[in-house]
Formats: C-alpha cells, structure tokens, sequence
C-alpha cells in the first residue's frame, strides 16, 4: 500500500510540473506565431516566385497588378515578422482584413464554410494574435507586461501599474 502511495505521488509531482510548463502562455503564442507565419511566408513566397501570374489573376478579380504586388510581399515580409515577433499586433490584424477581403472575392459567406475554411481559420487565428500580442519569445516585444499597450514605456505612463 505504501508503495502505491509514494508513486500516485510522484505521479501528482510531474503531472503538476508538465501542466506548469504547459501553462506558458508565451510558449503557446510562438507555437501559434509559428505556425501562422509559416503559412502565411510560404503562400506568399510561391506569390514572389510567380509575380506575373499573380498580377494577372489581381487584375481580373479587378484589383489591379499591385495589389497583388502588395498580397505577395506582405505575406512573405509579415510571415518572417510573426516568426521573429517584430509588429505582431500590426500583421496579425492586417493578415485578418486580407483573409475577410479574400473570403468576399471567392464568394462571401454565401458560397458555404468549406470553401473558406483555411481562410476563416487563418483570419480568426490572425485576429486572435493581433489581440493577445507577440509574447515573452520575440525579437521586440512591443507590449507592457502591466496594460498590454503598444510601446507603453512602463516606469512613466502606464495606466496598469
């Protein structure tokens, strides 16, 4: 009985250890910034790769060749920016007006949810880093750890202190 005791003890100690290592929230959002960077860096590198290809296919939906010019070199500029955690809160909202702009030229909501669902996934996914910022693990944290503001010099005037 003794011995079943110290292990449903040992047991409880390193289940508390692995749910405290889980519980890093800025863990969670490089894992997040990671993935949606990546996603976002290679559709628009194969963007770059085909430049021609895509003004034409901006050109037809009526947007115009810069536009498409623009798409290509943001996904691949703000991609890296999610990975590295540079301007998260700015890409993470421009990357969810891209994927709602995107969800309107291929039909709108009317054309059903699976047409669309890389796009609502990425957008929702975008908004979300947008809201919750770049996290402990990025190259420039622009965000107060006290009010969560946006180059919110803390020691002066953070209303969260």
């Amino acid at each position: 009985m003794l011995g079943i005791t110290k292990l449903l003890i040992r047991m409880r100690s390193s289940i508390n250890q692995l749910s405290r290592f889980t519980r890093n929230r800025s863990f969670g959002l490089l894992l997040i910034r990671l993935g949606v960077g990546l996603v976002f860096f290679m559709h628009g590198w194969s963007k770059v790769n085909n430049l021609p290809g895509v003004e034409g296919m901006f050109t037809h939906m009526g947007l115009g060749g810069t536009t498409g010019l623009f798409i290509a070199w943001l996904e691949v500029i703000g991609g890296v920016c999610l990975i590295l955690g540079i301007f998260t809160r700015l890409f993470g909202l421009a990357f969810a007006i891209e994927m709602l702009v995107a969800i309107f030229l291929a039909g709108g909501v009317g054309a059903g949810y699976q047409q669309h669902e890389l796009e609502i996934f990425l957008m929702l996914v975008s908004l979300g880093v947008a809201f919750a910022g770049s996290g402990s693990y990025s190259l420039w944290k622009m965000e107060c750890d006290f009010c969560g503001g946006m180059l919110c010099k803390a020691d002066m005037d953070c209303p969260g202190k």
